[in-house]
């Protein structure tokens, strides 16, 4: 029975590992995804010294797009670096802004869409963004304050892709994502603590989830194989010495093993 818990938990602390991975990977792609959606800020930034010109003069760099009152609608032009058009409310406010950029080599190309305007009230702050360049693709959703409130990427070969939620704090408190590792999900806590993770094998040869506490210790451990020829659960106290174990094998039966604070089995059934 302890051979077969053992295994079990090899098993759980595989896709452990593998499922922090997983956060690891989606984090790589949030951060190329990050760089691309800096592009239509960069570009925005410079349109904004344009749009500061004349609104009536047409130069080769900069074409300002009225409406039949002679308010400035949409802004087109170029830098030094790209070229970019901004979309203008009627009260000169930024609604959107989108172009493409090069720098140290790279070319990217992205949107962003701004608030505090007639469309959305705010602080005239970025709260969306989509960007492309040679490392992938990327969406970010911010709140009010201009932070990232959801961030999405995939890799420029598609073999990895995730998701997370960020948090007022800038934590990551929900994620999931899929790569050449598998497949999985993590969720936080407040205090920036991995609360629980879940992950499947990618030939789906094995699954499993596991439960942390507030100091993110692993408190509960369960897995299984693909097969269903062995499955089972470890609950841990907070030394991380295993209390009770139970667990399924085709081969060797089911059992269940109550461990005292110093791993001595104090009851075993069957």
């Amino acid at each position: 029975m302890d051979s077969q818990i053992c295994a079990l938990d090899e098993r759980v602390a595989r896709l452990e590992k593998a499922n922090r991975a997983m956060k690891v990977i989606v984090a790589v792609t949030v951060l190329a995804m990050a760089a691309m959606t800096s592009t239509p800020q960069l570009l925005a930034n410079t349109m904004k010294k344009m749009v500061s010109l004349d609104a009536g003069t047409i130069v080769a760099q900069q074409i300002d797009l009225v409406n039949a009152k002679g308010q400035v609608a949409a802004v087109l032009g170029t830098s030094s670096n790209g070229a970019g058009l901004v979309f203008i409310d009627k009260t000169g406010k930024w609604l959107l802004a989108l172009g493409t950029s090069q720098s140290g080599g790279t070319e990217s190309a992205g949107l962003a869409l701004y608030d505090g305007n007639s469309i959305l009230p705010g602080n005239g702050v970025i709260r969306a963004a989509v960007g492309i360049n040679s490392q992938g693709a990327g969406l970010t959703a911010s709140n009010g304050s201009g932070n990232p409130a959801l961030v999405s990427g995939v890799s420029a070969d598609g073999t990895s892709s995730g998701s997370y939620a960020v948090d007022s704090n800038g934590y990551s408190r929900a994620g999931f994502g899929n790569a050449a590792n598998g497949s999985g999900f993590f969720a936080g806590d407040s205090n920036n603590v991995t609360r629980y993770v879940a992950g499947v094998a990618p030939d789906g040869t094995a699954a499993g989830t596991v439960t942390y506490d507030a100091t993110g210790k692993p408190q509960l451990e369960l897995g299984g194989l693909g097969d269903g020829s062995s499955n089972g659960m470890l609950a841990l106290d907070a030394t991380g010495q295993d209390r009770f174990d139970a667990g399924y094998s085709s081969t060797e039966g089911g059992g269940a093993v109550v461990k005292d604070s110093s791993g001595n089995v104090i009851w075993f059934a069957p």
